[in-house]
């Protein structure tokens, strides 16, 4: 029984997810963590307080510079609000979401006037306007809606049922720009989905003259035997990269004891390797439009972080700097609104990586499904794939905490 207990703890998970507002800017983080399909309660229990904080903890993202009002929305159990797990977590940030379908009782609905009053703000998951959701909306601050599974006459219908009471409307799963702009015309306030991370393409789109230098620095970087004096002068042409470098590398982050005062002294002080990990992440960030989602940039160097932990640990015969560059890369369709075919003939990857970010199902595939798995949530096809791919699971949820923690410092220290 004791290493049915174990087994189970061992397959705890967490992710977030990011809740924009109609501009897309950050509201706030959507925390996922839960047990595997075959979990019971009392394992989740037994841990549940320490959990929260964990996740917590990972999404507080990126650290002091993460503004007050970015919500932390977490899903609760009716158990778990009359156990008070929610005051584990910080008033005022903290989005107390409960399934329509719980039952509402007197002490469910008193426990819901109580986190109303200490400033935790409370939304209805999954809500359709069901018997029960009625007894609930009266105490919610917002509903959250599936916009993927319903067509535009139901929203319509749930929606203006919503308003009456004045909550807040939150669209999930929405997954592409017609669903985006739906949601928009029926008057929601904030949008999640995969949408943010993969917008529909742009038939005829082209990389312009920026982005194309850009993308030929990071082929520059990645050669297998640089040339420093060539890549030093390259970087020096990109003044902003070039300040912003020195200004890095010269802060007591580094703690070098001369100054920096050339790109080509940064290579040699600092080292090629580590340098170029930060070069990697600066060009990514500025080949971001300013129109994008600052989580794209962090997003992306967190899955290429994440991809190299779990591949040294794993120690799989894949080589960790292409596992690292496979998730930095994975997110630039996203980026450029264009189909990543168009993208890969700049980039400096193998042909199996290429056809990876295409869509092609090979092992490269795979690890990118581990990736979104875990962003999304989907606890039991990561589980599958954790089990295909021989990983540990318990490293696998480590390498994520750690990449998350990687990502945030840097975004942090260099001000992107």
């Amino acid at each position: 029984m004791a290493k049915t207990q174990d087994q189970l703890y061992d397959k705890i998970f967490f992710a977030r997810q990011p809740i924009l507002t109609q501009d897309q800017k950050l509201w706030g983080y959507e925390l996922l963590f839960r047990n595997s399909s075959d979990a019971t309660s009392a394992i989740i229990s037994d841990d549940y307080n320490a959990t929260l904080n964990v996740a917590a903890d990972i999404c507080a993202a990126p650290g002091e510079k993460m503004p007050d009002n970015v919500k932390l929305v977490v899903n609760f159990s009716h158990k778990s609000i009359m156990d008070k797990v929610p005051y584990s977590l910080p008033a005022g940030k903290t989005v107390v979401q409960i399934p329509e379908t719980t039952p509402p009782t007197p002490n469910l609905i008193n426990a819901l006037k109580e986190l109303s009053r200490d400033n935790y703000y409370i939304a209805i998951d999954d809500f359709e306007g069901r018997p029960q959701g009625e007894f609930l909306i009266a105490y919610a601050n917002a509903v959250i809606i599936d916009v993927l599974s319903k067509d535009e006459k139901t929203l319509c219908k749930i929606c203006e049922h919503s308003k009456q009471y004045g909550t807040k409307l939150i669209a999930k799963r929405v997954e592409n720009m017609s669903q985006f702009k739906m949601a928009q015309k029926l008057g929601f306030d904030f949008f999640q989905g995969f949408y943010f991370k993969r917008p529909e393409n742009i038939n005829g789109r082209k990389l312009r003259a920026g982005e194309a230098v850009k993308l030929k620095l990071l082929k520059l970087i990645e050669s297998p035997t640089p040339d420093f004096d060539i890549v030093a002068e390259a970087l020096q042409n990109d003044v902003s990269i070039s300040y912003r470098l020195l200004t890095l590398l010269n802060s007591p982050t580094f703690g070098f004891s001369q100054k920096i005062h050339s790109i080509k002294q940064a290579i040699t002080l600092a080292g090629w390797k580590m340098l170029k990990n930060w070069l990697r992440v600066i060009l990514l960030t500025d080949l971001t439009s300013k129109e994008k989602s600052p989580e794209l940039p962090l997003l992306a160097t967190q899955r290429a972080n994440f991809l190299q932990l779990v591949t040294k640990e794993a120690k799989n015969g894949l080589q960790p700097e292409s596992m690292f560059l496979l998730g930095l890369f994975s997110l630039l369709g996203a980026m450029f609104d264009m189909p990543m075919s168009k993208i890969t003939k700049f980039l400096p990857l193998e042909r199996e990586i290429s056809a990876a970010l295409c869509g092609e199902d090979n092992i490269y595939n795979r690890y990118l499904e581990l990736v979104s798995f875990f962003e999304a949530g989907d606890w039991d096809n990561l589980e599958f794939v954790i089990e295909e791919l021989k990983l540990d699971a318990v490293a696998v949820s480590r390498s994520y905490y750690e990449s998350s923690q990687w990502a945030n410092s840097f975004f942090q220290i260099s001000g992107s």
